[in-house]
């Protein structure tokens, strides 16, 4: 029993009270020291003296009592407490008796060693749990058929099922997967072998529809999954990690959609590009006289303004949200760069029979810009309008003073933009598809935004469905 027990203190009474007893004893007491700081804690008393346990030991005997006997109990070598007998009143030197107080310490050590080692055990599994439940990763415990035995809170709250409900179930119906996937991976584990794959869970399936609980996180995830064999109280089993990785699945797709985005952008351009050029190659080779030159000349050049204003805010868009451009600011005058900008995108306009109005106004103060910058934005606005007016549509541009600013509007005759769009077409990468019908990169939009706050401006939009979009800015009249 003294080696398997774990109640430190009946132990060494029991081992006291037989000290006691053989000897004769007035005391027989056991004191536990700290091998780190050498203090004494007297934890068990038997005999007349044991009132005086619990906080010193008993002092040491005087007059005519029989000497003390004492042994060190130790522990790998180490000191851990000392076993006493004062005032024995027989055996006291003989040779049995040291024997028996040596065995009786061994005894003692034994039974601290045990507690020791159980509370490093208790201390080790306590860690564990805590691990185990505050992981943000999601854990099951499996029998070796694939039956969860255990599971941690971020298992619950993923797929919003009670613990109680989810014990016994198998892997593939809690997280409503193909059985397949699921057994083909619990079979390789059973064969020694690590298995790793994706999921895709979601949390409004699984093993308990019925209950009114909501998953915490809903929708489908996707899941970096691994499984490997575990020892598990003394049982095998299968150990189930599951790394949510939606958002980098969302990021590389995002990714995948921005690189066919903006190859499908350089490439439209390009193609007109290298379509004028070869029927101008054509037509000098052969002496072909009905062939418009010149038209083919201005078409590859307004693609190539077209490539180039791309390019230019693709490299521009990062180094002026970081404030990393210095702004060329001179005194622009906004009539004179309406007028740059309508030269360059009328000939797109003519093309589709639409037509270009500049609203009159009052002579306005020049304004302190980037000249550069915002001719890019007013003809990346007219390039935006001229793609969603229907044919033989109006763009209007206006300028006008509001209070201390210099507001710019661009409207058009499009379908219009529905109002839960607003916010959002100026986000980077950001489609009008649902919106009006076009397929982009959006960085047109994006880069206006950009530039126009970089000069301390505003940018916004004003739109209704069936109504045609009037998009805003405003640059400031004294430098920021």
């Amino acid at each position: 029993m003294i080696g398997t027990t774990l109640d430190l203190e009946r132990v060494l009474r029991s081992l006291m009270t037989q000290l006691r007893d053989y000897f004769q004893a007035e005391v027989a007491r056991a004191t536990c020291v700290n091998p780190e700081t050498g203090e004494q804690t007297l934890r068990v008393v038997v005999g007349e003296a044991r009132e005086e346990a619990g906080t010193s030991p008993p002092p040491a005997p005087t007059g005519d009592s029989l000497p003390s006997l004492a042994v060190p109990i130790e522990v790998e070598g180490q000191a851990v407490g000392l076993v006493e007998v004062l005032n024995p009143a027989t055996g006291a030197s003989d040779a049995y008796a040291e024997r028996l107080l040596l065995a009786v310490a061994d005894l003692a050590a034994v039974a601290i060693r045990n507690v020791e080692l159980y509370e490093r055990v208790r201390q080790a599994e306590y860690r564990y749990e805590s691990l185990f439940n505050a992981s943000i990763d999601p854990i099951i415990v499996l029998d070796l058929d694939g039956r969860i035995l255990d599971l941690n809170q971020r298992v619950i709250e993923m797929l919003g099922c009670p613990r109680e409900q989810l014990r016994g179930v198998a892997l593939w119906s809690a997280l409503g997967v193909a059985p397949e996937t699921c057994q083909t991976a619990v079979q390789r584990v059973r064969e020694g072998q690590r298995s790793s794959l994706e999921m895709q869970i979601s949390s409004t399936e699984g093993a308990c529809p019925e209950t009114d609980r909501r998953p915490v996180v809903e929708g489908v995830r996707t899941l970096e999954t691994h499984m490997a064999k575990i020892d598990y109280g003394g049982r095998e089993a299968i150990q189930w990690i599951g790394h949510d990785i939606s958002e980098r699945v969302a990021l590389e797709q995002v990714r995948t959609d921005l690189t066919h985005m903006i190859v499908h952008d350089l490439r439209s351009p390009l193609g007109s590009i290298m379509s004028s050029l070869q029927l101008i190659s054509t037509a000098f080779i052969e002496q072909d006289e009905t062939v418009p030159v010149l038209k083919l000349v201005r078409i590859a050049m307004r693609s190539g303004q077209k490539l180039y204003r791309l390019i230019n805010s693709l490299l521009d868009m990062g180094r002026l949200e970081a404030g990393e451009t210095e702004l060329k600011k001179t005194r622009v005058s906004p009539e004179a760069v309406i007028s740059e900008a309508i030269e360059q995108i009328q000939p797109l306009a003519l093309d589709r029979g639409q037509t270009l109005l500049v609203h009159p106004c009052d002579a306005l103060p020049e304004v302190p810009a980037d000249n550069e910058l915002i001719l890019r934005v007013l003809t990346n606005l007219l390039d935006n309008a001229i793609k969603f007016t229907p044919k033989e549509g109006t763009i209007t541009v206006r300028v006008q003073q509001v209070g201390q600013e210099i507001q710019f509007t661009v409207s058009d005759t499009g379908p219009g933009i529905s109002p839960e769009f607003h916010q959002h077409v100026f986000d980077r990468f950001g489609r009008l598809d649902s919106a009006r019908g076009f397929k982009g990169t959006g960085l047109g939009l994006t880069f206006c935004k950009v530039a126009v706050e970089a000069h301390g401006g505003r940018i916004w939009v004003e739109s209704e469905v069936g109504h045609g979009a009037a998009f805003c800015f405003t640059l400031p009249l004294e430098a920021g």
